[in-house]
């Protein structure tokens, strides 16, 4: 830190040139995030002062954190439920599993060796978590259709497992797991049924309301516990904004600290010092655009998607998957090599370290038709100078 002080006007301007670095939204086709709604911006910076960690001061915060929760669980067919905004769908996922370790602990079925069901293609995040915990990944292999089938699922719970877990939404391949067979076939099992809905929480209900066929994922379907949903992606929040919902009423007060401080009350989340300014950019995102709008942003969305693949289709390619959600999957060989050349004219996609030679393409509001317009030129010239041996040069 330097003695003396810069001068304002010195410090926008090289903070200015910094972000100048930062690739633009519309060249950007690997982010399950985009460009938060203004509405949130302007909302977040009216309460960027505020800690949620401190709800005696920041009353009328609390109270938007509340209303946001209670939003969220309406979305997700469980108004009588519970739930705490967290920093996003690691945090979410965290708490979801340590409330599933406890309740077994508490109902003396916690065995020296606890185990967790999950696909083979379950979110990294819970490759940290289980290290936290001490849990034991039970790994069931995707199906042809990369979906976590539930029969299997069934078949792998024992007397050790604490948890099932079901991905709505996956991030790497854009497919939902048939949560409304899972959740039967673990129903009646004493197995806490968590739903990593981080990326389709804000697409599947909208996407069904258009008549896409897609599971149902929610608190709605018998066996479900605990879900998480990130607003910080397609619900249009600034990050972070995460949640975790819980079917009870008194569930999320499972995961629960004291402070050190009369009337200060226990905190529920990992996080002590919480932005405020997430709850409310939530809030005002939620309620200006309703239903309809984000059911019209869904729409679109879709529609690119479509747009998008009809494109790859056209130019000779294979997708890996048909896709679900507005995450398409080609294969690629060369798909590394291919990503780093595009980087290297200003493109941002992603390649699978576990699915080599496939390229995942992500549609977000910022992915319009005049993207995928530009982008598709630009994906056939990068693989043509690879196949030619063109050097790849990365900033």
């Amino acid at each position: 830190m330097r003695t003396d002080g810069v001068p304002a006007p010195d410090v926008r301007r090289r903070i200015a040139a910094e972000l100048a670095d930062d690739v633009p939204w519309t060249r950007v086709l690997n982010s399950i995030c985009t460009e938060p709604h203004p509405l949130g911006v302007e909302m977040a910076s009216s309460a960027s002062h505020t800690n949620l960690g401190d709800v005696r001061i920041f009353r009328g915060t609390k109270r938007i954190e509340r209303r946001v929760v209670q939003l969220l669980l309406d979305l997700v067919a469980n108004p009588g439920g519970s739930g705490n905004l967290v920093s996003g769908g690691t945090e979410a996922n965290l708490i979801a599993m340590l409330v599933a370790r406890e309740s077994a602990r508490g109902k003396g079925r916690l065995t020296h060796r606890p185990e967790v069901v999950v696909s083979s293609t379950v979110h990294y995040s819970f490759t940290k978590i289980f290290g936290l915990l001490g849990l034991t990944p039970v790994v069931v292999p995707v199906d042809d259709a990369l979906h976590l089938p539930a029969g299997e699922v069934a078949r792998r719970i024992t007397e050790h497992t604490v948890a099932v877990i079901a991905t709505a939404g996956s991030s790497e391949f854009g497919v939902v797991d048939a949560v409304d067979e899972i959740g039967p076939a673990v129903s009646g099992r004493d197995v806490h049924l968590h739903v990593d809905a981080a990326t389709g929480g804000f697409i599947i209900p909208f996407a069904r309301e258009l008549g896409h066929d897609l599971p149902q994922f929610d608190f709605s379907v018998d066996g479900v516990d605990s879900i998480t949903i990130d607003p910080h992606k397609y619900g249009l929040a600034p990050v972070p904004a995460g949640a975790i919902l819980f079917r009870g009423a008194q569930d999320a007060g499972q995961f629960a600290f004291d402070s050190f401080f009369v009337d200060t009350p226990a905190h529920h989340t990992l996080l002590g010092t919480r932005p405020g300014a997430a709850a409310v950019a939530t809030f005002a995102v939620l309620e200006h655009l309703g239903r309809d709008g984000f059911r019209d942003i869904t729409r679109t969305n879709f529609e690119v998607t479509g747009y998008l693949a009809d494109g790859l289709r056209a130019a000779g390619h294979e997708l890996l998957a048909e896709p679900q959600l507005n995450i398409v999957v080609v294969k690629m060989p060369g798909a590394t090599r291919i990503s780093q050349r595009l980087e290297s004219d200003g493109w941002i996609v992603s390649t699978s370290k576990r699915f080599g030679e496939t390229l995942r393409l992500v549609v977000n509001r910022h992915v319009t038709r005049e993207v995928v317009d530009a982008f598709l030129p630009a994906l056939e010239r990068a693989r043509r100078e690879v196949a030619a041996g063109v050097e790849v040069v990365l900033r």
